[in-house]
Parts: C-alpha cells; structure tokens; sequence
C-alpha cells in the first residue's frame, strides 16, 4: 500500500522514477537527533507566561456569568498551574530537572 500512494505522489507531481529516487536520498540524509541535542527550554519565558495565563484565569472571575460553576473551574485551573509552576521550581531549585 505505501508504495502505491509514493507512486501516485510521484506521477501527480510530474516527476518520473528519478524524482522518487532523489526523494528518498534526501530522507536518508536527515540527521537523527536525541531530545538532549536540542536547546533547553526558555524556563523564565515559561514562568511568565504561567503567571500571565493564572491572572488571566482570575481576571475571568469578574464576567457577566451568574453561577458559580465557571468560577469553580476558573479558580481549579488556575491553582492547578500554580502548583506545577511550584512543583517546578522546587525540582529545579533541589537539582531534579534540568
């Protein structure tokens, strides 16, 4: 089966037999990665953004909504991140992330 789809994908773009060859010659050249080789992430980056989006939970609460439902979530997410963004710092304050 996947040899019909490439060979249909060759003969809609136009290309012949050398097309296909040439594609798969460039597929064999990507070089493999490990997760460790790429850059760390911008941790002070994803703290801001973390703080941005819990005050923009908490700002929610102040909306034209009557129940208490949408509160209850609003606060519930917004502690959820909370307390990921603090397990996060005491991983890395102690040594146990990167």
């Amino acid at each position: 089966m996947p040899n019909c789809i490439a060979a249909t994908a060759t003969r809609a773009v136009g290309g012949g037999l050398e097309s296909r060859e040439k594609d798969l010659i460039v597929a064999a050249e990507e070089p493999v990665t490990s997760p460790d080789q790429h850059a760390p992430t911008p941790v002070k980056a994803a703290r801001i953004a973390g703080t941005v989006v819990i005050v923009m939970l908490l700002l929610m609460l102040f909306g034209n909504h009557e129940g208490n439902v949408e509160s209850i979530w609003l606060i519930g997410i917004a502690g959820i991140l909370a307390a990921i963004m603090i397990i996060d710092v005491v991983l890395r304050r102690n040594g146990l992330r990167d």
